[in-house]
C-alpha cells in the first residue's frame, strides 16, 4: 500500500484505489480506472492511495460491455481521451460525454472486429467545497458524508429504470433479470446516439467521501456496500476491507473502485 496517504496535513483530497478482474476462470479485465493521476487496466491491482493539495481533482472508472467485441479496448479509449479532455480544460459535461462516445467511433466503428465495442463511465470533478458528476450505464457514484449518510449521485441507465421512469413499473418489486440490461452506454456505433447521460453538481462537506464503482463492485455487495463503510477508519483501510468482501463473495464480475475523501 502506498503511505504517501498518511503525508501530507494541508492535503485537500486522500484518493484510494483497488482492481480486480474477478475470479471467475478466464476472466480479463474489462474496466479502466483513472486515478486522477494514471490509468490502470490490470489483472489484480492491490490497495493504493496517495493525497494532494490541488484544488481540482479529477476520478473515473469505465466498465466495458462484455457481450461487445472488445469490451476492454472499449474501456480503455474512452478513459484514456476522457483524461486527455480533461487535461485540456474541457467540462465535465453531456457536451463532453457525446465527444468521447464520437472518438469512441472513430477508433473503433470502422473495423469489423471492434465495431459495436461499448462501455459505461462514472466519472467525478472535485472543486473545494462542491464536486460534479457524469455517468452514463451503471457504473455508479456515491456521496457519503462524515456522518456516514449515503447518497447515489449517478443513476442506473437500465431497462427497468427506464420504464419505473415511464410509470410502467413499481420500484422496489422484483423483475426478470432482463430489465437489469443497459439501455444507455458508450458505443462505438455512429448511429447510436440517442444514449442517456446522467450528470449533477453538489456540495461537498469536510470529510466527505466519494466512492466511484463498476457493478461489480455494487452489484457484488449489494446493501452490504454501506454495511461495510465505518467513517473512523482511514480511507485505504476502507477499500481494502471493500475489496475483500468482493473477494469474500467470490468476485463474479470485474471490480474497480476509487474513493475520494475531502480534508476534515
Amino acid at each position: 500500500m502506498n503511505t504517501s496517504a498518511l503525508a501530507s496535513p494541508s492535503a485537500l483530497y486522500t484518493v484510494a484505489y483497488t482492481q480486480h478482474a474477478g475470479k471467475i476462470r478466464g476472466h480479463t479485465q474489462q474496466d479502466c480506472l483513472w486515478t486522477g493521476e494514471s490509468l490502470w487496466q490490470c489483472h489484480d491491482l492491490p490497495v493504493s492511495s496517495y493525497t494532494t493539495d490541488s484544488p481540482d481533482l479529477f476520478a473515473a472508472v469505465a466498465d466495458g460491455v462484455s457481450v461487445s467485441p472488445a469490451p476492454a479496448k472499449a474501456s480503455q479509449v474512452v478513459m484514456a481521451a476522457l483524461a486527455k479532455a480533461l487535461a485540456e480544460g474541457h467540462a465535465l459535461d453531456a457536451r463532453l460525454a457525446r465527444r468521447l462516445q464520437a472518438h469512441l467511433c472513430d477508433t473503433l466503428a470502422h473495423h469489423r472486429r471492434t465495431r459495436g465495442s461499448a462501455t459505461t463511465l462514472a466519472a467525478v470533478h472535485l472543486h473545494p467545497q462542491h464536486a460534479t458528476m457524469l455517468n452514463v450505464g451503471d457504473s455508479r457514484v456515491y456521496q457519503i458524508t462524515a456522518q456516514n449518510h449515503w447518497t447515489q449521485l449517478s443513476w442506473d441507465h437500465t431497462v427497468l429504470n427506464t420504464l419505473i421512469e415511464k410509470g410502467e413499473a413499481e420500484a422496489n418489486t422484483e423483475y426478470a433479470s432482463f430489465y437489469g440490461a443497459l439501455d444507455s452506454c458508450l458505443i462505438a456505433d455512429e448511429e447510436e446516439v440517442d444514449f442517456r447521460i446522467h450528470a449533477r453538481a453538489i456540495t461537498l462537506a469536510p470529510g466527505d467521501t466519494l466512492l466511484i464503482c463498476t457493478d461489480g463492485v455494487h452489484d457484488t455487495l449489494g446493501n452490504r456496500l454501506a454495511g461495510l463503510f465505518d467513517p473512523q477508519r482511514s480511507l485505504p483501510e476502507q477499500v481494502t476491507r471493500w475489496r475483500k468482501a468482493v473477494l469474500k463473495a467470490g468476485a463474479p464480475d470485474n471490480l474497480s473502485l476509487i474513493a475520494v475523501r475531502s480534508a476534515s
